[in-house]
């Protein structure tokens, strides 16, 4: 929470202005809002769930391809991980072994 109430009364303003242009962009006046206000709300749901249908068969496509490559490349970098433990143990081993 904003400590200087002026801050606080210039952000929600800028909020105010730019939730009120983005509503433009959907034909919303703010007349309409008042008339149907539910209408509204249903119209703002069902295009922000178009929108979710239309990204999430996306997401859907690319995640075939970036899932499994991700899987690999995490493998290989465990495995990767596993055998430099391997081999630092194996050397610190040996070097303690030598100074005797």
């Amino acid at each position: 929470m904003p400590k200087n109430i002026g801050s606080l009364i210039v952000k929600l303003l800028l909020a105010s202005f730019l939730v009120g242009w983005g509503l433009t962009f959907f034909d919303i006046t703010p007349l309409d809002l008042l008339k149907d206000l539910t209408g509204t709300i249903g119209q703002i749901y069902s295009m922000a769930l178009e929108t979710f249908r239309w990204a999430a068969d996306y997401i859907l496509l690319g995640a075939v391809i970036v899932v499994p490559i991700a899987a690999i490349i995490g493998g290989l970098n465990y495995l990767q991980r596993k055998g430099r433990r391997k081999m630092s143990s194996s050397s610190s081993s040996s070097s303690s072994k030598s100074e005797e």
